[in-house]
């Protein structure tokens, strides 16, 4: 079954995991990232009987084994987009730094025509590299 998915704030917090608030079914639910093998993976976070909020066992979860691949999943999808979202605006200021010639020179390394054609600029230099 197909479930309804809807993320209504994603951030990163300073120690480098991540948290989460949306709802899967009209159903509200947070979740935040633990570190797994070198990689963030996602734990869907509820109210235990005290009170307290914290990652329960799924025999005393509200949320199925379902629920909560579907979760991690879509988080993990935001996760991935927003590193790879960082990393290229790092890799686009790290070129703006470089010289046209170097970036001729990196266009030439990499196969992409067209770096010495009359009129094109630094900026179009970066835009193909940075595609």
């Amino acid at each position: 079954m197909a479930r309804n998915i809807t993320i209504n704030q994603f951030k990163q917090l300073p120690d480098g995991t991540f948290a989460a608030t949306g709802s899967v079914d009209d159903r509200p639910f947070s979740a935040a990232s633990i570190n797994y093998r070198g990689e963030a993976i996602f734990k869907v976070i509820e109210r235990d009987e005290e009170g307290g909020l914290k990652k329960l066992r799924l025999d005393k979860s509200s949320f199925t084994r379902g629920d909560r691949i579907a979760i991690a999943r879509v988080l993990k999808q935001k996760r991935v987009a927003l590193e790879e979202s960082a990393s290229t605006q790092l890799a686009r200021e790290e070129l703006t730094a470089r010289s046209v010639p170097e970036l001729r020179e990196l266009c030439k390394e990499r196969g992409i025509s067209g770096y010495y054609a009359k009129g094109v600029t630094k900026s179009d230099l970066v835009n193909k590299l940075a595609a």
